[in-house]
């Protein structure tokens, strides 16, 4: 009940505020409700893990469902605050347990505020931060930030708090863990642009000689990446090479290296795509790079992020987009991975699995701000013979997602 009254404050105060001549603000969002069926996702080997929980049985469906509310004030002298109000963010149950009893039924997902001063902007609060979709994309760091801006260059200077957590361990006044670094996008031209970010970890948390804290480890190291995009003659080029440090990463053997490159030509309502890229020593992308069957896109992901600890990959993957008509669009994939174990795995084994995907998504528009869109998805594992020797199965997983979604 709490919570649905400080909910309902603050939309009502939002209410009186737009009215108001010393401000403006602007609401806006978001809406969906989805249906999912996953079969085989632990590949025949007695169940699998669905959205990170084991399920014993090999099938399973299920609906869930979100309103996402975007607050967006305006103060008279250029001064800004946004926010975003999640409701009911949550699977089905059938009797609304899941919607009754979740923490974050009606949560904040992020809240800051930017003061600009001068050619510049401060900025603080729990940001939405979107570096790059194999890098780090909507991800929700507490940052204090200096933000200069123009046509041709959009630069960060950032302050983030990394943990400031109260342990038995730790304080909360001694400056945990920050991190500091530099975001800079610049337009090379109208066809080129080239974007840089780097941090550094520093980590000065405190450790007991058994090391219970967290994971255990200092954390402190370099994180970056470094991504081109550009067009030649209608051709469209991607390229990007990530770095993290082996002690951010958790204490690895060696550092992580990541990088694709991508080309794709739009011809008419068609455009292909071909993407070619790595991980290598537990390097992993975030879960916005991928696919259908690989990535965290979709619901209906096997695999939530392409590379991960212990692991090497490397991939070939073929996209083709086609508009049908200005309601339709279609999109498939013909994706095919390697992945080989490295020395932060139990076993270090070459080949240790193929993976082959091929999937498609549809997404029609009924009216403006409301489309219905569905997903279909194969990813068959072939693994390396020790596997199957030692009974291992590798059945194809099937996914499957219809969803309707407004956005206001």
């Amino acid at each position: 009940m709490k919570k649905v009254l400080v909910a309902g404050a603050a939309l009502l105060l939002v209410g009186g505020m737009v009215g108001s001549a010393m401000a403006e603000v602007n609401l806006s969002g978001d809406a969906r409700v989805r249906w999912m069926v996953k079969d085989s996702y632990g590949f025949g080997n007695d169940g699998g893990y669905v959205d990170g929980q084991w399920q014993s049985q090999d099938t399973t469906n299920y609906f869930d469902s979100r309103i996402r509310v975007k607050v967006d004030a305006k103060a008279k002298g250029g001064a800004w605050a946004k926010a975003r109000i999640r409701m009911n963010d949550f699977r089905w149950d059938g009797q609304g347990y899941g919607m009754v009893d979740e923490k974050k039924n009606i949560w904040v997902d992020y809240a800051y505020i930017g003061v600009p001063v001068g050619p510049t902007t401060l900025i603080g609060g729990e940001v939405v931060w979107d570096v790059t979709k194999f890098f780090q994309w909507d991800v929700r760091p507490t940052v204090a930030a200096l933000n200069y801006k123009n046509d041709t260059v959009d630069i960060y200077g950032l302050w983030i708090v990394e943990d400031d957590d109260v342990n038995a361990y730790d304080n909360l006044d001694d400056n945990n863990m920050r991190a500091y670094g530099i975001y800079a996008k610049a337009n090379i031209n109208a066809d080129w642009s080239v974007l840089g970010y780097g941090l550094y970890n520093d980590d000065q948390r405190d450790y007991n000689s058994d090391l219970s804290s967290r994971n255990g480890v200092d954390n402190s190291g370099f994180l970056g990446t470094l991504n081109v995009t550009g067009n030649v003659a209608g051709l469209g080029i991607v390229g990007e090479i990530a770095y993290v440090n082996s002690d951010v990463q958790g204490n690895t053997e060696n550092d992580g290296w990541g990088g694709y490159a991508e080309v794709s030509y739009a011809m008419g309502a068609l455009t292909p795509a071909l993407n070619i890229g790595f991980t290598k020593d537990s390097y992993a992308a975030d879960g916005d790079f991928g696919w259908l069957m690989v990535g965290d896109i979709q619901p209906i992901a096997v695999i939530k992020n392409v590379g991960g600890y212990g692991l090497d990959w490397a991939w070939v993957a073929g996209t083709v987009d086609y508009a049908v008509s200005e309601n339709l669009k279609l999109t498939g994939n013909l994706v095919w991975t390697s992945i080989d174990s490295n020395d932060d795995a139990i076993a270090d084994v070459d080949r240790l699995a193929d993976l082959l995907e091929i999937s498609g998504e549809a997404v029609y528009t009924v009216s403006e701000g409301a489309t219905l869109q569905t997903a279909l998805g194969y990813l068959q594992p072939s693994y390396d013979g020790r596997a199957d020797a030692a009974g291992v199965k590798d059945d194809g997983a099937f996914g499957f997602m219809a969803s309707m979604n407004i956005k206001f």
